[in-house]
């Protein structure tokens, strides 16, 4: 199929969403040849391109089935909710600034990928619960979850290094983000009523937060390159997972203080 007949076929699938040709085009030059799912893919580029529409259409057929996708793992409304939150995180904003959503290649059916995306969004949690224990500063154990001998031995030797970035990196968090993070983290408010709450977007909410969240792992990498001496890619090793358990660890933070 050309790409002027893909676009003729998204455009039929989505008349609500208004997405440039050329910007499809290119979206599509970018994953080849092989794309069985025009229809999905012409969502996800317009998803990535901020269209509400499209976001609404996201929410709506896929992110509102996440009870539906992780089933049997947890099916009470707050699990439910947390699992949808992170996932839309991950998705649309992203860990470290690149939205999941721009990974989908149109292969398969968008909602097989996103239904994947939940399950391993759930499984994560589970686990990130299940290495919950009371009463051992585990707030500080940002290196709990490793099963890495090297990194455990890091976690050992450099534990109150890493409270005390910890601690610096919390701080320095503006009080506009303490309130969003503590909405969206504790309180569990979605990112569609802060959104409201401040008169933007979803979207632009969800920016705002991970903002707020990455800058802490900025800080954080600040300063344990000052406290720690270790080779680049031990470094970089660390810093992955710390950012892997970022989500959690200011959870605990807040919950704390």
């Amino acid at each position: 199929m050309g790409k002027l007949g893909a676009f003729a076929d998204g455009r039929r699938a989505w008349p609500t969403i208004s997405l440039p040709e050329a910007a499809f085009s290119e979206y599509l030059a970018a994953r080849g040849e092989a794309i069985d799912h025009v229809a999905d893919l012409y969502l996800a580029c317009a998803v990535g391109h901020d269209d509400a529409a499209a976001i609404a259409a996201f929410e709506s057929t896929l992110l509102s089935r996440v009870g539906q996708f992780i089933g049997p793992l947890g099916r009470s409304p707050e699990f439910v909710r947390e699992v949808t939150q992170l996932l839309r995180i991950k998705l649309l904003v992203g860990l470290d600034g690149a939205a999941k959503l721009a990974q989908y290649s149109g292969r398969g059916p968008l909602e097989s990928w996103v239904c994947a995306a939940a399950l391993r969004t759930a499984y994560d949690l589970l686990r990130e619960r299940a290495s919950d224990a009371p009463g051992d500063d585990r707030s500080f154990d940002v290196l709990a979850a490793s099963d890495d001998v090297e990194l455990q031995v890091l976690r050992a030797r450099h534990h109150e290094e890493f409270r005390q970035a910890l601690l610096a990196a919390m701080g320095g968090v503006a009080p506009r983000e303490r309130t969003l993070l503590r909405l969206y983290f504790l309180d569990q408010v979605t990112a569609a009523r802060i959104g409201q709450m401040y008169g933007v977007h979803e979207t632009t909410a969800l920016r705002w937060i991970a903002r707020a969240r990455d800058g802490i792992v900025e800080r954080m990498r600040a300063a344990l390159r000052e406290r720690l001496h270790l080779p680049d890619h031990e470094f970089g090793e660390l810093m992955e997972l710390l950012r892997s358990r970022i989500d959690i660890t200011v959870r605990d933070l807040l919950r704390t203080t």
